[in-house]
């Protein structure tokens, strides 16, 4: 039977919705920070950067503009509605340490400065650097949005916290399609045991840094501090009600203590599908008889308006690595199918645990004890070669069944440690490494070069599902020096075949890692993960070029004259 017009158009019409309805339901999305509130950092729904296309196809595309370092990681939506894209556009979205917020079209190379600008927002002056909250000017100038931010595309908004020149903290919601405010501001302040987190007085300097990613889960927005005030505590979790930016509770891992920062390297406190949150702290005073958790990893729970610390663990050895400046929170911990956790910091070792059974403590009894015996709940310890562990390890299920653990600490290859049967396979026959490794080179004197390659390894991974040949392990790297203490470091994007580590795919700094290639990025944003989504890759940097150089008592005076958002991709 011949269909007529109108009965092929609506055949045609329903086969089109099937298709789109397809794309959308695959179509990636990234709206908070390492993908998802457990924190993955894994895109499955990569289909156009395989293997193959990355190592013969992929490059630098164009820039996205920004007015400062980008600190935060970029998120992405797709086919995201606005005046700009009233039929919808795939869009990432990312703030600047002058608290600057802008989105732009991800697929569409910009021929002016603003042609492909969805929209901006400016939240006011950022804090002005100095050496009360940066000690080697490495951040200089400013100081504005520093934790990722986090979107709830059910309400169109984006939540986030800006740094002001008052050295006031400020919680907003934008409207997602327009970026203008939608609640807010709401000032993030709060007291704990006679404890307060704001003074508002003449000449007071606000030291804590809001570093962590936003986490949005259950019905809670949690915003993290680190600690940087030696004269105060500084683990503080703020909780607020999304839908009216009223704060519920306040709590800290250090009451009437010092230190316990909750930072992460910037990634955010991390949630399990029960609505638990774990995160890491940094070096600090220990005392649980006082609820003190310097140098621990904690398991939360909202109940009501409180929020409540129901499990902890806290290395043995926690006395040491707070004397030698070795915080576990340096990272987040990361979660492993059968209900495991497995976490590490500075130390270079990974604890692996039950979530529902962490290790509590064992005193080891001396400072200077950097080995000691935890408790059995402790079910394995991976020793990661004694490198800083900034970049959070990632897990990923490939081919055949197979299981990885990816890390890569300070001065060290990407490692990809098997795991299987709910233990980490450590033997040097199981782990594969990248051939590439930052050259060993002592800490150097004020006035020469650094070459720590400090913070590591900042990782993503992407795939298509376990299909073998999809799956891509992406590091961010420092590529000629330290970033935590140097200015002009250069950053360097990484691409290994995930399924065999030692198969690098591609690079976008020449075969010296120092020498710049028309892919180079800029200088190194530290700590911000790849933001990987549809066929894009998508790198913050800390400016196009600047003088390698260690501020030890003066500041910087010039600075670099772009900043951006890099975009990468396969190439015709």
């Amino acid at each position: 039977m011949r269909m007529g017009f109108k009965e092929g158009a609506l055949v045609i019409s329903l086969m089109l919705g099937v298709v789109r309805a397809q794309d959308t339901k695959e179509s990636f999305n990234l709206y908070t920070q390492r993908v998802d509130n457990q924190r993955t950092g894994v895109n499955l729904v990569e289909k156009e950067l395989t293997q193959s296309s990355v190592k013969t196809r992929f490059g630098k595309l164009w820039t996205l503009y920004s007015d400062a370092k980008v600190m935060a990681q970029p998120l992405y939506v797709s086919n995201l509605v606005s005046a700009k894209c009233p039929q919808g556009c795939n869009t990432v979205i990312f703030a600047s340490m002058n608290d600057t917020v802008y989105a732009y079209m991800a697929d569409q190379k910009p021929t002016s400065s603003n042609d492909t600008l969805v929209w901006s927002k400016s939240l006011g002056a950022p804090r002005p650097g100095s050496h009360d909250i940066d000690e080697s000017a490495v951040d200089d100038p400013s100081w504005g949005i520093l934790g990722t931010p986090v979107i709830d595309i059910a309400n169109n908004l984006l939540y986030l916290v800006a740094f002001n020149d008052d050295q006031m903290y400020r919680l907003y919601a934008l409207n997602l399609r327009t970026g203008e405010i939608a609640k807010g501001p709401m000032l993030v302040e709060g007291s704990i045991e006679g404890e307060s987190f704001f003074r508002r007085e003449p000449k007071w300097s606000q030291r804590r840094k809001q570093r962590a990613a936003l986490l949005l889960d259950h019905g809670g927005l949690y915003i993290a501090f680190g600690y940087d005030n030696p004269s105060g505590i500084g683990g503080w979790l703020f909780v607020y009600d999304p839908a009216t930016l009223q704060q519920r509770t306040v709590w800290s891992a250090e009451p009437n203590g010092k230190g316990g920062g909750i930072w992460m390297s910037g990634t955010g406190p991390v949630a399990d599908d029960a609505g638990n949150v774990y995160l890491q702290t940094a070096n600090g005073e220990f005392n649980p008889s006082r609820n003190q958790y310097g140098n621990s990893m904690l398991k939360l729970r909202l109940q009501g308006e409180k929020l409540n610390l129901v499990d902890s663990f806290t290395p043995c050895n926690q006395s040491y690595l707070n004397h030698e400046d070795l915080d576990m929170g340096s990272a987040a911990p990361l979660l492993l199918p059968g209900n495991l956790i497995l976490g590490g910091g500075k130390f270079g070792t990974l604890y692996l645990m039950n979530r529902d059974h962490l290790a509590g403590f064992v005193a080891a009894g001396g400072i200077w004890r950097p080995e000691c015996q935890n408790s059995d709940r402790v079910l394995q310890t991976v020793d990661v070669h004694r490198g800083h562990i900034h970049g959070t390890p990632i897990y990923w299920k490939g081919p055949n069944g197979t299981q990885w653990i990816y890390v890569m600490a300070e001065q060290q290859s990407l490692e990809a440690l098997p795991f299987a049967d709910g233990k980490v396979k450590t033997a040097d026959t199981d782990i594969r490494t990248s051939r590439w490794k930052p050259p060993h080179q002592s800490p150097p004197a004020c006035h020469h070069p650094a070459k720590n390659w400090m913070p590591g390894g900042i990782l993503a991974l992407s795939s298509e599902a376990d299909s073998p040949g999809t799956g891509i392990v992406w590091a961010l790297v420092p590529a000629n020096g330290d970033s935590n203490g140097y200015r002009g470091v250069k950053g360097m994007l990484m691409a290994f075949n995930a399924e065999d580590v030692s198969q690098e795919l591609w690079r976008s700094q020449g075969s010296d890692a120092e020498t710049d290639t028309p892919d180079s990025l800029g200088l190194l944003a530290r700590f911000v993960p790849p933001t990987v989504a549809n066929g894009k890759v998508f790198i913050a940097n800390a400016g196009d070029r600047e003088e390698l150089k260690r501020y030890c008592s003066t500041r910087p005076t010039k600075f670099p004259d772009n900043y951006a958002v890099v975009v990468y991709g396969l190439k015709n």
